[in-house]
């Protein structure tokens, strides 16, 4: 046997029986994007389809559904996931659900593709049902077990809905005003300052009513967004308030701290390049501010300081200026 002619033949398969290949194999094979964080699948073969319920349509983009599931009690995917973050390759079996809600024991092996410099670029996910009785756990308890997990995953998501605007993802001002009780209680305490930022988006009515309310809602998403990559602070909060303002929250810190950041903020809504062509001034979304200064021991709600500063702010004729408002106890 000449093994030198061999082996140029397998390198030399074209790619069209490579696809062939990967296509007819009876395991699930799923390619994830090892470069970007949240592994969005590339690629998933007809087995995958069939073992899962999930169409390729319904899979490309979005990230890979058994690496985004709590790992809580489950130390077979705890450990896969740590590999993933070492970039090793793994084999686990762990419990999975179907898209019809049918539970399964799926036995998964990940491996890390490399590009011809050495670049991580893929993980390659191949999976298939675990047979073994003696392997496999009963079907009722992986369906009890799994029911139970979604079953908090959906309560945490109902205790939620109080906390989140559904539409633009930023808090709900009644949660930021219940944090600034326990905010401005703590500032009273240790004699501290709490300055609000107001920040109101210029024009928005016409940038609504030009777009639609989902294009205004992605808007605010994106101007709040910026608001806290500048703030960065764990403590710090950011609400909206209405349909055109948004309300952020700092402890301990005074107005004059914050001067730069609302400046770089107001700059980095400007470089977004939302075109607001109907609007009067700019053609572009801008965003006019105020700094209340809350000095300790005064204030229990945020809600009339809120108020008092968006009247002043509204009734200035300045858009860019940056005004601060001392309020008043």
């Amino acid at each position: 046997m000449d093994i030198g002619r061999d082996a140029h033949r397998v390198k030399s398969l074209s790619r069209h029986t490579l696809e062939q290949m990967v296509t007819r194999s009876s395991e699930g094979i799923l390619l994830a994007d090892a470069q970007d964080p949240n592994l969005p699948i590339v690629y998933a073969n007809p087995a995958y389809e069939v073992l899962t319920g999930y169409s390729v349509e319904e899979l490309a983009g979005k990230s890979w559904p058994l690496v985004k599931r709590d790992v809580e009690g489950q130390p077979e995917l705890e450990r896969l996931k740590a590999a993933i973050g070492r970039s090793e390759p793994c084999q686990v079996t762990v419990p999975d659900l179907r898209k019809d809600g049918t539970s399964w024991y799926s036995h998964v092996s990940v491996e890390p593709l490399y590009n011809a410099r050495g670049e991580l670029k893929y993980f390659l996910c191949i999976q298939k049902p675990v047979l073994n009785g003696a392997v496999e756990p009963p079907a009722t308890d992986v369906e009890v077990t799994l029911l139970q997990r979604e079953l908090g995953r959906a309560r945490q998501k109902i205790a939620s809905l109080d906390r989140i605007d559904p539409s633009t993802g930023l808090m709900r001002f009644g949660h930021f005003q219940e944090l600034m009780r326990r905010d401005l209680a703590i500032a009273r305490r240790d004699q501290r300052m709490v300055t609000l930022l107001l920040f109101e988006i210029v024009e928005f009515e016409a940038y609504r009513q030009t777009f639609g309310s989902k294009a205004a809602d992605s808007c605010q998403r994106m101007i709040g967004a910026q608001i806290m990559r500048t703030l960065r602070r764990a403590g710090d909060l950011c609400a909206r308030y209405d349909d055109s303002t948004l309300v952020a929250a700092a402890i301990g810190q005074a107005p004059r701290d914050f001067d730069k950041l609302v400046d770089q903020i107001t700059e980095n809504v400007r470089k977004l390049g939302l075109h607001n062509p109907r609007a009067q001034g700019s053609r572009h979304i801008t965003v006019r501010s105020a700094l209340i200064a809350c000095p300790p021991g005064l204030y229990e709600d945020a809600e009339g300081v809120v108020t008092r500063a968006l009247s002043d702010l509204r009734s200035s004729p300045s858009e860019s200026d940056v005004e601060t408002v001392a309020a008043s106890p």
